[in-house]
């Protein structure tokens, strides 16, 4: 009988620690889509890692907020301050990870992007310590963000 006990304590646990994540994954889109950036900060570790895909100007790792701040700066900056996450199908979560299915785009000049894409979250500790990118079309993306930077 103690077994079970422990069963169902350590599920409950991982229940409320799953949805806890999702939680704070929507906090995170939310803040981004309102352009609340000191909320955002608030929910990412000091050491946060984020993992850019790609072979263009904007990919590559950067490690820690004041480095993330700055790329993601340079997404408004390049894209005259249009890029946004315009939906979000669906977050799911499953221990320290969280997935979001979503779509983001961004205009400059005569030239858009609109495309799917995936993010990875690591959650820990009731911040985001690690973030994956996954693009639809990497090379249509890379494209995009160098043009734009070099314009």
């Amino acid at each position: 009988m103690k077994l079970r006990t422990n069963f169902v304590i350590e599920s409950t646990l991982k229940n409320y620690i799953m949805s806890r994540n999702v939680e704070i994954a929507q906090s995170y889109f939310n803040a981004v889509a309102k352009g609340d950036f000191e909320t955002v900060g608030s929910l990412l570790s000091d050491d946060v890692v984020w993992h850019q895909p790609g072979k263009g100007t904007q990919s590559g790792t950067y490690s820690g907020k004041p480095d993330l701040f700055a790329h993601l700066g340079n997404f408004m900056k390049w894209s005259n301050g249009t890029f946004a996450i315009d939906n979000i199908e669906y977050i799911t979560g499953n221990g320290q990870l969280v997935a979001a299915s979503i779509n983001f785009k961004a205009e400059k000049g005569d030239k858009s992007m609109s495309m799917k894409g995936i993010d990875l979250l690591r959650i820990e500790g009731g911040v985001i310590k690690e973030v994956w990118l996954f693009s639809e079309n990497i090379d249509t993306e890379d494209e995009f963000w160098t043009s734009a930077a070099e314009s």
